[in-house]
């Protein structure tokens, strides 16, 4: 008699098809929303990933998404100025520039494209990092970015299960009303934010986990949950599966979570188009380094 030596997490049932080439798939959150939008890409699916740039907490991630369902222009009054360059509270700091209506102009540029995806999209897929959130003091507005301020600026909280439920239960109505057939597939991110301890750390992945489950209830013909952190916990759990941090998977992890995701999401047809493509863009990628052709 064989025994499993570990505790695998089995890819979804009944979700195969909501990823496909023919409709794109929009991707917001955290640093692991960067990991799979870029194996995607690489498969040669059509997808918007983080068009507002990387995103960590439910509130950030809500309002950003609200802009691009919306179209909501963005301004120079938008931007603030600090250490000689341009910011967006709103945005990573790859939007941030030194000219003011170049950071607005690929603000404005980034949220159109975004909001042409999604108009067409199949999947939206999630991804929370943590609860908590920093609150301009001044303000009382949450940002998705501090761009380096003074922490004296800021508010730091933690927002609790029925404050994310409550966001996103709005949210997903929003969704629903405007495009009905769209899917929300939530993941909780694997990577640990340990600034308050292992045990903060589990709090606010705990809070993340209990507000996606009340949602997924509620909604559940129209949003559903992608266990990458259970993945991450219980399957690969060994820190071999860590990069040098001990806080990020490593590429080997992302590829066998991603390799889950595929199974959960795509056909085998899908699968095996998306590994032509990659391989397609290796192959283009890759130049001799000395042209042996008679042709000069």
């Amino acid at each position: 008699m064989t025994s499993e030596f570990r505790t695998i997490v089995q890819p979804l049932k009944d979700c195969q098809g909501l990823v496909t080439h023919e409709k794109p798939v929009m991707l917001l959150g955290s640093c692991f929303t960067d990991n799979i939008g870029a194996c995607l890409l690489r498969g040669g699916f059509r997808a918007s990933v983080n068009p507002c740039g990387t995103l960590y907490n439910p509130a950030s991630i809500a309002s950003s998404l609200l802009d691009i369902l919306y179209e909501r222009p963005y301004t120079r009054d938008d931007l603030f100025q600090h250490e000689g360059l341009w910011h967006s509270w709103n945005h990573h700091s790859r939007f941030s520039g030194t000219d003011p209506d170049a950071v607005v102009e690929h603000i404005n540029q980034a949220q159109a494209e975004a909001s042409s995806i999604l108009a067409q999209a199949s999947t939206l897929f999630v991804t929370f990092g943590t609860s908590w959130i920093f609150r301009l003091t001044e303000e009382g507005r949450v940002v998705a970015n501090c761009h380096k301020k003074p922490a004296s600026l800021f508010q730091r909280e933690m927002l609790n299960v029925q404050k994310v439920y409550g966001l996103w239960k709005k949210m997903l109505r929003e969704l629903q009303a405007r495009y009905p057939e769209l899917k929300t597939v939530f993941t909780v991110s694997p990577i640990r934010h340990l600034a308050d301890g292992a045990h903060g750390n589990q709090v606010s992945k705990s809070t993340l986990l209990l507000a996606i489950d009340q949602l997924t209830a509620e909604f559940k013909d129209t949003s559903l949950y992608f266990p990458a952190y259970e993945i991450m916990m219980d399957d690969l759990r060994d820190y071999r599966f860590y990069a040098a941090d001990m806080l990020h998977p490593s590429p080997v992890a992302v590829g066998y979570i991603y390799d889950i995701f595929c199974q959960s999401f795509m056909t085998s047809d899908t699968v095996m188009k998306a590994l032509r493509s990659e391989r397609q863009a290796r192959r283009e990628a890759h130049r001799p380094l000395h042209d042996t052709s008679e042709n000069k």
